[in-house]
């Protein structure tokens, strides 16, 4: 299987973790990257883009976007580790490891108020 797919297949995997967890409907969610071997929070990445569950267009570019952002930030050494829902202050985490979601909360606070 080529990077691509294992790639589409991480995303795709982790955005079916949060469809599991919430209701249809318009949500902001967060990618969250990792550097390799990375300790502190405040070494992730994160960016965000809005996603409507309810509508197929708008699944499929949040998809390709974070297969997108995924392949470039492997090149950089940064992996995908999760995407986090924002549910109007709620968070709902998607992920296949241990991270510091207190301070991925935090991060994310820090980040709607700016």
């Amino acid at each position: 299987m080529s990077v691509r797919h294992q790639t589409r297949q991480l995303v795709e995997e982790l955005f079916e973790g949060l469809r599991e967890r919430v209701q249809e409907g318009e949500y902001t969610v967060y990618r969250v990257y990792a550097p390799t071997g990375a300790q502190d929070v405040e070494d992730y990445e994160l960016s965000e883009q809005r996603v409507d569950l309810a509508q197929q267009e708008s699944v499929k570019a949040f998809l390709d976007r974070s297969t997108r952002e995924a392949l470039e930030n492997q090149v950089r050494g940064i992996e995908l580790v999760a995407f986090v829902l924002d549910m109007q202050g709620e968070y709902v985490f998607s992920t296949r490891r241990e991270l510091p979601k207190e301070g991925l909360i935090e991060r994310i606070e820090r980040l709607k108020e700016e």
